[in-house]
């Protein structure tokens, strides 16, 4: 890095044959995160490079799997060894897509999303079969029922996503004494008003906490477990009031808009909650 390393000092690069749909011979074909096509060969002892640098090219150059879609949040579950991340939607390099150099996720379109959870383990091996030196793991990767999205025709209000149904999940928090993953909501199409969850690990409960105004997004998701002994607090902001989308109702919209301030964002906290040992 210090010396200046560039892309053309770790590959060499082709254009893609839009035509015959390949790649010249000694080029893999990739696709780094976007849905362009590139033709790529790494350079003779640029592997340390690429898979620092070029975390992303490198991986799907060998193979692997950057075909997921508007993932956003990451919580831990350090008790039972767990990951939890936010996937916003669920389409594009996530559906069934021909002709993509490798076509590894096919699941059908969410636009709702979903948030998954992935098991993580100690020793396991990686592709040339050596021990991987983490704990941590991924080893399966799978929706809890109560944290899957779902699709519907637009309501009254605007919504495509039943409102008891978690839209668009993007910040995530674990909290290892409440036991309890903190959901927040960054959905336009989906929830008018976005919200803020709580699910119970144990129980599979879901509940919905906090009702943003219109268009705001559910961001800055911290939990203090215990202040100084005085009790547990969830901290919650909320920013882009007024952000609705064009499924709301024009008359519903002129409402909102009116009393809604567009250039405030709150900072704040939910209390009241006892302190946890």
């Amino acid at each position: 890095m210090d010396k200046g390393i560039k892309f053309d000092d770790i590959w060499d690069a082709k254009p893609f044959d839009t035509e015959k749909k390949s790649c010249p011979a000694g080029y893999k074909h990739v696709r780094a995160g976007s849905s362009t096509d590139e033709c790529i060969a790494l350079k003779p002892g640029m592997e340390k490079a690429a898979a620092f640098i070029e975390t992303r090219r490198y991986i799907a150059y060998l193979g692997g799997t950057t075909e997921f879609n508007k993932y956003e949040g990451v919580a831990v579950n350090a008790k039972d060894n767990k990951l939890y991340i936010a996937i916003t939607a669920i389409d594009r390099g996530m559906i069934s897509n021909a002709g993509e150099p490798a076509d590894h996720i096919r699941l059908p379109k969410l636009s709702a999303g979903a948030t998954y959870t992935m098991d993580m383990k100690a020793g396991v091996k990686d592709t040339s079969g050596n021990i991987i030196d983490s704990p941590h793991v991924a080893v399966n990767m799978y929706v809890e029922p109560a944290l899957l999205g779902q699709d519907m025709p637009k309501d009254d209000k605007g919504n495509t996503v039943p409102e008891d149904k978690i839209a668009n999940p993007d910040n995530l928090f674990f909290s290892e004494k409440m036991r309890t993953l903190f959901i927040g909501e960054d959905s336009t199409s989906g929830h008018t008003n976005n919200y803020l969850w709580a699910y119970n690990v144990d129980t599979k409960k879901l509940s919905r906490i906090l009702s943003l105004p219109a268009g705001a997004e559910s961001t800055g998701l911290q939990v203090i477990d215990n202040l100084d002994g005085k009790g547990a607090y969830i901290m919650s902001n909320s920013q882009h009031w007024g952000d609705v989308s064009s499924n709301v109702p024009a008359a519903l919209k002129a409402e909102l808009l009116k009393r809604i301030d567009v250039f405030r964002a709150d900072v704040g906290y939910i209390g009241g909650l006892p302190a946890l040992k």
